[in-house]
C-alpha cells in the first residue's frame, strides 16, 4: 500500500523530484561526457604507447636483420664442410657480435644435410652452465652436430674468455636441423624471418629467433634473442599506477608484460585478439582495455594489449562532478522553504474540497457547497464536485429503488410459487419492522444498547426481512405442497389403487375358473366376497395412511408391511418409456416377464442420489443440519410408514435446506459495507435461544437482536396466516399461547416476546392483516408471567 501524503508534501516532493531529476540528468550527462573525454584521452595514450612499442619492435627487427646480413658477409660461414680451422674462424666471427648485443643468446648455422653449428653466450644466464654441464670458467659454448662414420654426434666445446678450450665432450644425437621451425621458415622465405616468441628450454626464458638463408645456398643463419629487456621497456611506457602493458605474439601468447600478467585481464585480452575486437577501448570490470595490432608477418599480427583502472583515470573528472553535486544540493535546500510558501494558496482550497468530498462520502448531498478560490482548475473541480454530488444522489436513489424492487420481486415470486407460503414473504417484514422500531425506542435495561444508528442500518434490516426466505426459490414446489405421503408431482395413490384393481380382477377370474372346474358356487361366492372385501378394506387403510397425521401407531406400520407383501403379476416391461436418468436407477438386471411384484414396493429406482454435495465445504460454513444419504427416497412403503405428517426425512431436509440456500445465495452477493449484515440477519431466523435450531445451532449469545426479531416475526406470521391450505388459521390467543410455550422452551427470545406482547404490536398487526374472527381476547398477564 503506498504511503499517504499531504497535498503540500506531495507538491513539494514532486517539485523536488523534478529538480533532483534535472540535476541528476545534467550531472549524468556531465558524467557521460566526462567518461567519454576520459575514454578518448585513454585511447590516445594507448595508441601512443602502441606506436612507441611498434617503433621499438621495428628497430629491433631491423637491427636483428641487419646483424644477419653483416654476419652473412663473412666467407667462412658459406662453407659446408667444417674443418677445425674453419670452425675457429666462424667462432671468431660470431663472438664479437654476441659481445656487442647483450640480449643475443646464440648464433648458429643450419646446413641442408641436417648438420648444426652454434656458438652460445654463457653469460646470458647462469642456468645454462648446469644445462650444458659446462666448466666454471666457460665463456662460450660451441655445439656442433654432424655425422661421424655414419654416427650422429653432438659435440660440445667449452671456451674461456680468450677462446682457449677448457674441455669438450661428445654424445649421440638424433637432431636434424632441417626439421626445425626456424630452418623451415627461412627456407620458405626470401627475406629474414622472425619466429613467434617461445620458451628457450635451456634458459627458461622467452625469446625470439631471427633466421635467413645464405644467399645462393640452403644453409640457414639464425640468431636467438632473449626478451628480458622487453619487460623494462614496457614498464617504462606505463602512464599510471594501475596500467599494465602486454605484448602478444602472432599466436596470441604473451611475449612480455610491464607487470606480472593479471589472469582475468590476460584472458580478456586474448579473447579480444581471438574475436578480433581491436582498435577500440572497452570498459569492463572497472578497467579500460584495448588491443592494438602492431605489425603483420606471415599472415599473422603482433598485438599490444593495454589495461588501466577506470577509477584512477576517471578520478579528475569525477572530482568536478562532486563539485557540481555539492552546488546542486545547496540550491536544492534553498528552494524547499520557497516551495512550501508558494504551495500554501493551493493547499487551502484543496483541503476545503476534501471537506466537501467527505460530505459526499457520508452521503450528506444537501450540505455540499462550492469552494472559494481564484485557481480556475479548482473552481472547475468544485463545480464538478457539486454536479457529481447531485448525480450520485440521483443514481443512488435509482439503485436503491431497483434493489428494493428486485428484492420484492423475489419475495413475490416465492409467495406466488406455492399456496403453502401464501403472502409470508410480504408480511414478515411488516411484523419485523414494527418490533424492531419498538426495541430501538425502548430504553430499559435489556434494549438500552440496541439502536439503529442511521438509515442504512434500517434499510439493511428491512431488506433482510424481505429476503429471509429467498432460499425457498430452490425448494421444489411438490415438496413444499406435499399434502399426502405418496405425493410427488402427482399423488401415487392412484398407482396403488390400480394394483388393487388388478387384484380385484384376479379374484373375479379365479372365481370363474374355479366355477368352471366344478367347485361349489355358493362357497365360491362367499370366497370371492371375502377376498374383495379384504381388498377394499386394505386399500381404504392405505388411503387413510396416505393422508398423514399427528402420529402413526406401530400396529398400523405392521399392517402396512403385511399388506405390502401381497403380490401381483406384471406382464409389461417397466423400463420402457423412461428417461435416461430414470432408467439408470433401475440397474442393468434383465427380468423375464411376467414378474411377481409386491403390492407396495421400495426399490432402488425410488432412491435419488445426492450429487455435488461437498461435506467439507458444508461443515466449513458451520452448517450442522444432518444431511440424509439420498436426495429423495420415493419408496412407497417407506413413505406410507411416515409416523408424523407427510414428509420423509429427505423431504424435511429439503424444506429446511431453504435457510442454507438463503445464506449461500445472499453471501454470494457483493453487498456494500452498509449491507454486509443482511445474510446474517436473514439466515438466522430458524435458530433457537438454546442452540437446538438450524442450520448452525447458534445460541442466544451468538444471535444478534435483529436475527432474534426476525425469528418472532416469522413464527407469528406463520401461525396467524389464513391463506395456507394445509392448516386452519389460528386466533391471536392460540398463536400467542404457542409462542409462549416456545419462549419457555427457549426457542424464541423471551425479552423480545414480552416486548411484542406488552407493546401491543400483535394486536396492531392483527387489526390490519388478520380476519375479524381471528381477533379474540388475549390474556397478556399470563403471557408475560
Amino acid at each position: 500500500m503506498p504511503y499517504k501524503l499531504k497535498i503540500r508534501t506531495n507538491i513539494l516532493l514532486h517539485f523536488l523530484f523534478v529538480v533532483i531529476s534535472l540535476a541528476f540528468i545534467l550531472i549524468g550527462l556531465q558524467y557521460y561526457f566526462s567518461e567519454k573525454l576520459a575514454k578518448d584521452a585513454i585511447e590516445r595514450n594507448f595508441r601512443q604507447i602502441a606506436d612507441k612499442i611498434a617503433l621499438t619492435l621495428q628497430d629491433k627487427d631491423l637491427l636483428a636483420k641487419e646483424v644477419l646480413y653483416q654476419i652473412e658477409t663473412h666467407p667462412s660461414i658459406h662453407q659446408t664442410d667444417l674443418s677445425e680451422t674453419l670452425e675457429h674462424e666462424i667462432i671468431g666471427h660470431f663472438i664479437p657480435t654476441l659481445k656487442r648485443y647483450k640480449n643475443m643468446y646464440a648464433i648458429y648455422l643450419g646446413y641442408p644435410n641436417g648438420d648444426f653449428f652454434e656458438v652460445i653466450n654463457m653469460h646470458i644466464n647462469k642456468t645454462v652452465y648446469a644445462h650444458y654441464k659446462a666448466p666454471k670458467n666457460t665463456r662460450w659454448t660451441v655445439i656442433h652436430i654432424y655425422n661421424d662414420h655414419k654416427k650422429r654426434i653432438r659435440k660440445f666445446t667449452f671456451l674461456d674468455e680468450k677462446m682457449q678450450i677448457l674441455s669438450s665432450r661428445s654424445e649421440p644425437s638424433t637432431y636434424y636441423v632441417t626439421n626445425r621451425p626456424w630452418y623451415i621458415q627461412a627456407m620458405n622465405s626470401d627475406v629474414p624471418v622472425r619466429s613467434d616468441p617461445y620458451l628457450f628450454s635451456n634458459l627458461q626464458e622467452k625469446g625470439i629467433t631471427y633466421s635467413k638463408t645464405l644467399e645462393g645456398s640452403e644453409t640457414v643463419l639464425a640468431l636467438d634473442y632473449t626478451l628480458r629487456n622487453m619487460h623494462n621497456m614496457l614498464k617504462s611506457l606505463r602512464f599510471s599506477k594501475s596500467s599494465n602493458i602486454y605484448l602478444y605474439g602472432r599466436n596470441g601468447s604473451v611475449i612480455s608484460s610491464s607487470e606480472t600478467p593479471q589472469k582475468d585481464i590476460d584472458t580478456l585480452l586474448q579473447r579480444m585478439i581471438k574475436e578480433h575486437q581491436v582498435n577500440a577501448v572497452i570498459h569492463i570490470n572497472d578497467t579500460f582495455v584495448m588491443v592494438i595490432p602492431l605489425s603483420q608477418e606471415n599472415g599473422k599480427e603482433t598485438y599490444v594489449g593495454i589495461s588501466t583502472g577506470s577509477a584512477e583515470m576517471l578520478a579528475p573528472y569525477r572530482e568536478k562532478i562532486y563539485y557540481s553535486l555539492a552546488i546542486a544540493l545547496v540550491l536544492f535546500l534553498m528552494f524547499i522553504p520557497l516551495t512550501l510558501y508558494l504551495t500554501d494558496h493551493i493547499v487551502r482550497p484543496i483541503k476545503a474540497l476534501m471537506g466537501e468530498n467527505e460530505k459526499i462520502k457520508k452521503r450528506e448531498f444537501d450540505k455540499v457547497q462550492a469552494v472559494e478560490t481564484n485557481i480556475i482548475e479548482l473552481i472547475e473541480l468544485s463545480d464538478s464536485q457539486l454536479a457529481l454530488s447531485g448525480s450520485i444522489q440521483t443514481y443512488q436513489l435509482q439503485q436503491e429503488a431497483l434493489l428494493d424492487a428486485f428484492i420484492m420481486l423475489i419475495a413475490d415470486s416465492i409467495d406466488a410459487k406455492s399456496a403453502y407460503t401464501g403472502a409470508h414473504c410480504k408480511k414478515v417484514p411488516i411484523i419485523a419492522t414494527m418490533l424492531a422500531e419498538e426495541a430501538d425506542q425502548n430504553n430499559d435495561t435489556v434494549f438500552k444498547d440496541f439502536h439503529f444508528t442511521n438509515s442504512d442500518e434500517w434499510e439493511a434490516f428491512e431488506r433482510a426481512a424481505w429476503l429471509h426466505d429467498c432460499g425457498k426459490i430452490t425448494t421444489p414446489e411438490y415438496v413444499v405442497d406435499k399434502a399426502t405421503k405418496l405425493e410427488t408431482i402427482y399423488n401415487r395413490i392412484h398407482e396403488v389403487r390400480t394394483r388393487f384393481e388388478v387384484l380385484w380382477r384376479d379374484v373375479e377370474i379365479g372365481y370363474y375358473e374355479r366355477l368352471i372346474k366344478g367347485e361349489d358356487a355358493t362357497e365360491l361366492k362367499t370366497w370371492k366376497h371375502k377376498e374383495q372385501q379384504a381388498l377394499l378394506n386394505d386399500f381404504a387403510f392405505i388411503a387413510t395412511c396416505n393422508l398423514g397425521g399427528e402420529y402413526m401407531e406401530e400396529e398400523k406400520i405392521v399392517r402396512l408391511q403385511a399388506i405390502a407383501k401381497r403380490t401381483w403379476l406384471r406382464h409389461f416391461d417397466n423400463r420402457l418409456g423412461l428417461a435416461e436418468e430414470e432408467l439408470l436407477r433401475y440397474g442393468t438386471e434383465v427380468q423375464s416377464l411376467p414378474v411377481k411384484e409386491q403390492l407396495l414396493h421400495d426399490g432402488k429406482e425410488h432412491l435419488i442420489e445426492r450429487i455435488g454435495f461437498d461435506e467439507e465445504e458444508y461443515r466449513k460454513k458451520g452448517f450442522k443440519l444432518e444431511v440424509p444419504e439420498y436426495l429423495y427416497n420415493r419408496g412407497e412403503l417407506y413413505n406410507l410408514c411416515i409416523q408424523k405428517g407427510t414428509l420423509t426425512e429427505e423431504e424435511r431436509f429439503k424444506i429446511n435446506e431453504h435457510i442454507i440456500m438463503t445464506i449461500r445465495m445472499l453471501e454470494q452477493l457483493p453487498f456494500p459495507e452498509n449491507m454486509k449484515e443482511i445474510p446474517k440477519m436473514a439466515g438466522e431466523h430458524h435458530e433457537t435461544m438454546d442452540g437446538t435450531g438450524y442450520p448452525r445451532c447458534l445460541t442466544k449469545e451468538e444471535l444478534s437482536i435483529p436475527s432474534r426479531i426476525m425469528a418472532i416475526a416469522d413464527i407469528f406470521e406463520a401461525l396467524t396466516a389464513s391463506d395456507r391450505p394445509y392448516k386452519k388459521a389460528k386466533t391471536l390467543s392460540e398463536a400467542l399461547k404457542i409462542m409462549y410455550a416456545m419462549k419457555k422452551e427457549q426457542h424464541i427470545d423471551a425479552d423480545l416476546f414480552d416486548l411484542f406482547v406488552r407493546s401491543g404490536i400483535y394486536l396492531e398487526y392483527a387489526k390490519a392483516y388478520l380476519k375479524e374472527e381471528q381477533i379474540d381476547e388475549v390474556d397478556t398477564a399470563s403471557l408475560l408471567g
